[in-house]
């Protein structure tokens, strides 16, 4: 109470020794509010109203949180203008406020005024005086009754709540066994959607490619280095095909000890494939130059070497190597 007795002396002596030499033109300020007493928290309206005059130039307070010490700014709204047969005769700048203390309040304003003629020099004057009181809820203090805080309530699970955690999990168990299957046809290089197409046996490509080869006829032209590189690669990717013996990249010797050592010479003589092996080597590194005989032996072998390890369960086989061999009768 004290603090609010030293509050309005101030005021009062702030207005005594105000002076103006626009003192007629700042009577066109009003300050005032919408209700003079409110709860804690309620919100009242402050509203400034400025009655037009050409000869002063005024500035509306310019209020950041606290507009007096207990009452707070909740937001401040846009200048709006009061028109008389279509000219401007007052402007109007409302404040929205409330106070979170009770109390009574009292609220005004400097107001800062400038003269057209003479805008650098200003004069500040205080405004009229609204109050308004905030009271508390009254509480009875002989029947009030404190309770204590209640626990949380636990309601039953619903069917539509299982059903919807039942629809997460089972969607999750697909997105995770797409995600799956997806990533192994990427790895193993097959389409991602669709089925994949049906891959040629090994067996099947090697006589293709050596009917291919047949028709080329490189060593009639003198190619026999690129002749015999054709005939060790075909035979290279059918030992890894067939017998998944990385063949690609080994030298000829590693490949006739993988093929000694996986028991293939048991299906094919073994020296026929090594000397088919050697020559090309000779051909490609050495430039040594075949006979006839010898490039017709080299392919003799490489088909022969084909058809004696192809699967014997295969019946689609024979029919590839009829064409080879009617190329070859051709040739």
């Amino acid at each position: 109470m004290t603090k609010q007795i030293r509050y309005i002396v101030l005021l009062i002596c702030m207005l005594a020794f105000a002076t103006n030499n626009f003192a007629q033109e700042v009577k066109g300020f009003e300050l005032s509010i919408n209700k003079d007493t409110i709860l804690i928290g309620d919100h009242i309206t402050l509203s400034i109203k400025y009655k037009f005059n050409p000869l002063i130039i005024p500035n509306f307070p310019q209020i950041k949180d606290t507009v007096v010490p207990g009452v707070e700014l909740v937001r401040e709204l846009p200048i709006d203008t009061v028109r008389n047969q279509d000219v401007i005769s007052e402007y109007v700048k409302n404040y929205i406020i409330t106070s979170f203390d009770s109390g009574h309040y009292f609220i005004m304003f400097p107001i800062i005024v400038k003269n057209p003629e003479d805008t650098e020099n200003s004069d500040t004057f205080m405004s009229n005086i609204v109050q308004f009181h905030v009271n508390t809820i009254p509480i009875d203090t002989l029947t009030y009754k404190m309770f204590d805080i209640k626990a949380p309530i636990r309601y039953p699970i619903t069917l539509s709540e299982i059903l919807f955690l039942i629809l997460i999990i089972f969607g999750a168990i697909i997105l995770i066994v797409g995600g799956i299957i997806l990533y192994r046809r990427w790895k193993n290089k097959q389409p991602l959607f669709g089925k994949p197409k049906p891959k040629i046996p090994p067996h099947i490509v090697a006589f293709k490619e050596l009917s291919v080869l047949r028709t080329e006829k490189l060593w009639q032209q003198g190619k026999t280095k690129l002749y015999y590189t054709r005939i060790t690669d075909i035979i290279r990717k059918y030992v890894e095909g067939r017998f998944s013996i990385p063949a690609m990249e080994k030298t000829s010797d590693e490949i006739l000890a993988d093929i000694k050592k996986n028991k293939i010479d048991e299906l094919y003589s073994f020296e026929k494939l090594r000397e088919m092996f050697y020559t090309s080597d000779l051909a490609k590194f050495a430039k040594y130059q075949p006979s006839s005989d010898e490039n017709e032996e080299s392919f003799k072998t490489a088909f022969e070497f084909v058809t004696s390890t192809q699967p014997k369960e295969e019946t689609d086989t024979p029919t590839e190597e009829e064409k080879v061999k009617e190329e070859e009768t051709n040739a």
